[in-house]
């Protein structure tokens, strides 16, 4: 007898690439009296033509971003581009233990590290999208020894700006913090009792009738040249991995919201207060190591860190106020011969989709950084 589509579907997202854990250490000073189980996905896990220097990327979620994200059109073109993609899930979200709001940044600065040695990868590629531009920003500045030591490679995709800075009232910054504790409840319900519902940076993005992606990233992924077997279970996949996403712990969301807006006492945003202060960090810190390596009785084998920026078309999170604000960041500062900083508006994309296949930001950024590490 045949299987059917769903079924394959099932197959598919059963895979053990998706659902990968590692323990990361206790530290109680960093608000983890014990060890914590941390899940990812390691995408291109088995494939056997992979060299062990290979290019690596890491993905760096929004708001309920993590391993789920993987599951469709990155795991095809990975195997595509032969690279290897990991997606670690955020604390409190998938099968990730939870750490205390205060110490979020913190636990991450030391998962990054810990996740790459258990994997054995050296260098990485980094890729962030909405509000993983707050952890990125962060890992740059403590752990910028993971990046390619020659060719340096990260890419914002609808970069999260504050409302302070960006003006944008949208539905998250308007929501009391009474709600935003029982926030990721509330996206549970709607997505199991409402309509279909993925939010992997705070906006909802829903079709009560439709299927949770546009009829063109169908369109897309089907007629781009995928593995076969996920163009043909493409559809039965935006429909199960969403639900399969919201049946595990979400809960971690609350502290996602709290700390992508700033609020309450205990909220940090790590090692700097705003996106401003942090990339004038990053460029004293490219200076730095510039001159160091100007110094090396080696000379200097270094490229520029080049910083790649993707802005959505339409961004009801950020808007285009925050979109610029955010590009000022970089040009303000002193660059040229430190940071190779572009920036683009990805067409008919939002803050939700601008990852999406039909939108092909991804294919780009996998192909270029194959043949960067090559």
């Amino acid at each position: 007898m045949a299987i059917s589509s769903r079924d394959r579907a099932w197959e598919y997202v059963s895979r053990i690439e998706f659902h990968q854990s590692f323990i990361l250490s206790a530290n109680a000073e960093a608000g983890r009296p014990s060890p914590i189980r941390i899940t990812y996905s390691d995408l291109d896990y088995r494939l056997e033509s992979r060299r062990a220097d290979g290019p690596v990327v890491l993905v760096v979620g929004g708001m309920f971003g993590g391993r789920y994200m993987s599951m469709g059109s990155w795991d095809g073109l990975a195997r595509k581009h032969r690279l290897r993609c990991v997606v670690p899930d955020k604390f409190g979200m998938g099968g990730s233990g939870a750490v205390p709001l205060e110490y979020r940044i913190q636990a991450w600065l030391d998962m990054v590290p810990a996740l790459l040695a258990h994997l054995h990868v050296k260098h990485v590629a980094i890729i962030t999208h909405s509000n993983g531009t707050i952890y990125t920003l962060n890992t740059l500045l403590k752990s910028r020894h993971i990046l390619h030591p020659t060719k340096p490679f990260v890419a914002f995709l609808a970069p999260w700006v504050h409302p302070s800075h960006s003006g944008s009232l949208t539905a998250l910054s308007l929501v009391p913090e009474g709600v935003l504790n029982i926030w990721p409840s509330i996206a549970k319900f709607v997505n199991t009792k409402v309509a279909p519902v993925f939010m992997f940076s705070g906006q909802i993005v829903s079709g009560i009738t439709k299927s949770t992606l546009p009829d063109a990233q169908l369109e897309s992924f089907s007629q781009n040249d995928y593995d076969p077997e996920l163009r043909a279970i493409f559809p039965d996949l935006e429909r199960l991995v969403p639900k399969l996403f919201m049946e595990e712990n979400i809960s971690g969301g609350a502290d996602e919201a709290f700390l992508s807006l700033k609020r309450g006492d205990k909220c940090t945003w790590g090692l700097f207060a705003d996106t401003d202060e942090a990339i004038s960090m990053v460029v004293s810190q490219e200076r730095e190591l510039a001159l160091a390596a100007s110094s090396s009785p080696n000379g200097d084998s270094r490229e520029k860190l080049r910083t790649a920026v993707f802005f959505a078309e339409s961004d009801i999170m950020i808007g285009k106020k925050g979109q610029e604000w955010f590009g000022q960041c970089w040009r303000n500062q002193d660059i040229a011969d430190l940071i190779s900083y572009t920036s683009e508006t990805v067409p008919n994309s939002s803050h939700e989709t601008i990852g999406g296949p039909a939108q092909g930001v991804f294919e780009r950024l996998f192909e270029e950084i194959a043949l960067s590490f090559g």
